[in-house]
């Protein structure tokens, strides 16, 4: 009698499914499904996962505009300081400050540490910035990791056809398509973004204090409303998207549908918190 969990006798079982080969990328993912058996789940989900890198579009995997951290070029070191300091990130697109939809290059957090003990520095980042990685929204995944590898390079700008800026997408971003999530040790998730809280004000009825970042789908579930995530995943992204670009954000009223949102809080580029009301 054959012990299943012995190591010869998977490896055995592995050959005899690999004795027929497959002929199309669908009979090779269900060969992997079906050798769950042999593998660790932890291998299957891998291989699934780098057999779904050529079908998953880059607009699939990236961190949309309007959930970008980024930086305009005729910015002050100060100003630069404080958002790497908030955000903990290592790269950040560079927008021009004549056209603002275009990135004209990626500041890296390292390349401003000779100045940080004179933080009153008249800082030029056009001169530190470096030449940014452009890709396509309808690029595959697996043709941007090779060209991130290629070009030994962390970080790439998504366009849209028009040739305006879309979102951006990390190596890490696809690596986690193949082994799921990295988190590291500057990764805390911002809980306050995944939820709508209740207005306390007994006046307002029907009402919710919503953070720009919540997921269009969460608010759909929590809510029960419909609007599309076909364009745009937050919020934020779904009233930037009704509203255009405009240069005070903090107390516009947007309504869609039978909903009424106030932004509460925003600054020049991004909103932060809106309160959301059924009419």
């Amino acid at each position: 009698m054959h012990d299943e969990s012995s190591p010869s006798w998977g490896m055995r079982g592995l050959r005899k499914w690999l004795g027929t080969a497959p002929e199309t990328r669908d009979e090779l993912l269900k060969l992997v499904q079906d050798s769950r058996r042999f593998l660790e789940p932890d291998t299957v989900a891998m291989l699934e996962g780098v057999l779904d890198l050529p079908a998953t579009k880059i607009r699939e995997v990236m961190t949309p505009r309007t959930s970008m951290i980024s930086l305009q070029e005729d910015d002050e070191l100060l100003d630069i300081l404080h958002v790497l300091v908030e955000s903990a990130h290592s790269r950040f697109p560079v927008f021009s400050s004549d056209q603002p939809d275009n990135v004209v290059g990626i500041l890296l957090a390292k390349d401003l540490l000779p100045f940080l003990t004179e933080p009153n520095t008249k800082v030029d980042i056009r001169a530190l910035m470096r030449q940014p990685l452009f890709v396509p929204e309808s690029a595959r995944s697996d043709q941007v990791l090779r060209m991130l590898k290629n070009t030994q390079t962390h970080i790439a700008i998504v366009i849209d056809e028009y040739g305006t800026t879309s979102g951006l997408v990390t190596l890490e971003d696809i690596l986690e398509e193949i082994v799921g999530e990295i988190e590291d040790e500057h990764d805390k998730i911002d809980e306050e973004a995944q939820y709508i809280i209740p207005d306390e004000d007994p006046k307002t009825a029907n009402t919710w204090i919503v953070q720009a970042l919540t997921p269009i789908e969460h608010f759909n579930d929590v809510l029960s409303s419909e609007f599309s995530d076909d364009e745009v995943e937050t919020v934020g992204g779904l009233l930037l998207q009704e509203i255009g670009l405009v240069s005070d954000l903090e107390g516009q009223v947007v309504e869609i549908d039978n909903w009424e949102f106030t932004i509460l809080e925003a600054d020049s580029r991004t909103i932060h918190l809106i309160r959301a009301k059924r009419k």
